[in-house]
């Protein structure tokens, strides 16, 4: 099977890369430090991994964990999924196999692909594009008749994932064909990439701004997708500046430890011209450092799981500001509501409410975000609160209730409370407070969470108690604990 113009229907992730591979065939596509593929290969790889997966049962309507680091293997396996006609979950590397165990059973994921020396959730049964070294796994079963080939539609499930947006508890999200080929042509519409530019990809594609702002972004473009697996600023820089890259989404830790990077060295990043901070509010004197330091203004995009890119500053250069997430990309409608639901002039707080045919749902489904701001008369966002109370620790979001259930699982934890604690340079560090039923140590319950959480979820301040504060209702005093820490 091949990906044609005739199978890849309009409006669909797979019209992204088959338009690209009949622009620019032979313009690199993307690349890592062991393999690089122009459009018109990679397209070639992604029918193979499809139908490498449909050998093993996989097609529509099956979803399927994609446990890779930024790289090719991540793309193929991502649009080869897809192709299949299936769904995709990406979760990220560090992701430890009891939380993938846990995330992919809730979703109900028929399978899974990661590197062959990662802790698999599943038992190995073949591999799913040996050049790219992945291995398929899947839970044990009896074999299933091979699925026919099918064209995915822009109505089918291409994303499924587990938003900490939202609501106060993670949930699953299931986006459409449709709405990341929207998430893309409004992103390019308001950018106007071309196959000219170069994005890197360090934020992780498992996250909605890697995901939709490096990869679906590099696409539609037919731009050069560069991906490092981890987050190196000597790196980094070194990257930036040779490979001229164009494009950088990025976090504010980034932004931060790249700005503060041997002073007394010189990177040229002048062909730099978008760099995009999301997933944490941007600090000014982090803009202001970068700024003064590469000479390039960094513009702060808001995103969400459910939606991708919503609004993004794209102001000329010497008018960004850093204390507004911009005006909303292509088609997107975004207002700021009362608590009735009644849209509020320019310039009062409320909360923001997305409509977008990017988002789950559709268009029609207005997205309450949770989170609070206001728009001024140029339709510019400013966001002043967010009611989530995630945890942001070095651009990673944090579930303090994930926490909270991986140290109550061990057996002499009575009772405990996570929460961000604030740390230096604007960052958080995840913090619980412990009351013991038998007595164990700090290391030790470090230890416990390493085997079932990432890393940057494990507790670095964790302390003792001999009981939690609470109100009469029951409810922990959060706020009594970081008074007290």
């Amino acid at each position: 099977m091949t990906i044609s113009r005739l199978t890849a229907a309009a409006g669909t992730v797979l019209a992204l890369l088959d338009d690209a591979a009949v622009r620019v065939p032979t313009r690199r596509a993307v690349t890592d430090q062991h393999h690089a593929l122009d459009y018109r290969t990679l397209r070639a790889r992604v029918a193979a991994a499809a139908e490498s997966l449909r050998s093993t049962g996989i097609g529509r309507g099956d979803r399927v964990g994609v446990a890779l680091p930024n790289s090719v293997a991540f793309v193929e396996a991502f649009l080869g999924v897809l192709a299949a006609g299936a769904a995709a979950m990406p979760v990220p590397a560090a992701t430890r196999a009891a939380e993938r165990r846990r995330l992919f059973g809730e979703a109900r994921v028929a399978a899974e692909i990661a590197l062959p020396e990662d802790g698999h959730v599943f038992a190995p049964i073949a591999l799913a594009a040996g050049a790219a070294g992945l291995t398929l796994i899947r839970p044990a079963r009896a074999p299933e008749t091979r699925p026919a080939p099918a064209t995915p539609t822009p109505a089918d499930t291409a994303l499924v994932a587990a938003s900490s947006g939202t609501t106060a508890r993670p949930h699953l999200i299931a986006r459409t064909h449709e709405n990341l080929w929207w998430e893309a042509e409004n992103f390019w519409t308001s950018t106007r990439l071309t196959s000219d530019d170069v994005v890197l990809g360090v934020v992780p594609l498992s996250h909605a701004h890697g995901l939709g702002n490096a990869l679906l972004a590099a696409l539609r473009a037919g731009a050069c997708l560069l991906l490092r697996p981890r987050f190196l600023r000597r790196e980094v820089l070194d990257l930036l500046a040779a490979e001229r890259v164009t494009v950088f989404p990025a976090v504010p830790f980034m932004l931060r430890m790249l700005a503060a990077t041997d002073r007394r060295r010189h990177w040229d990043l002048s062909a730099l011209r978008l760099c995009l901070s999301a997933g944490a509010p941007l600090p000014r004197e982090v803009f202001a450092a970068f700024r003064d330091r590469f000479g390039v203004p960094v513009r702060q995009l808001y995103g969400l799981t459910e939606a991708g890119s919503v609004t993004c500053d794209l102001a000329a250069a010497d008018a960004v500001d850093p204390s507004t997430v911009g005006r909303p990309l292509g088609n997107v409608v975004v207002s700021i509501e009362d608590e009735h639901g009644r849209v509020l002039p320019a310039g009062e707080i409320g909360e923001i409410v997305v409509r977008s045919a990017a988002a789950e749902g559709g268009v029609a489904r207005p997205l309450r975000t949770l989170d609070v701001g206001r728009c001024n008369t140029d339709g510019a966002l400013t966001i002043t609160g967010r009611t989530s109370l995630f945890i942001n620790t070095a651009g990673n979001k944090v579930d303090p209730a994930e926490v909270e259930a991986a140290l109550r699982a061990h057996p002499a934890v009575a009772d405990v409370a996570v929460f961000g604690l604030a740390a230096a340079h604007d960052e958080q560090v995840v913090a619980a407070v412990v009351v013991l039923a038998t007595p164990v140590s700090a290391d030790a319950l470090r230890a416990h969470c390493r085997e079932v959480l990432a890393p940057h979820k494990v507790p670095r301040v964790l302390t003792f108690r001999d009981a939690l504060p609470r109100s009469p209702l029951g409810k922990v005093l959060i706020g009594r604990l970081l008074a007290e820490a």
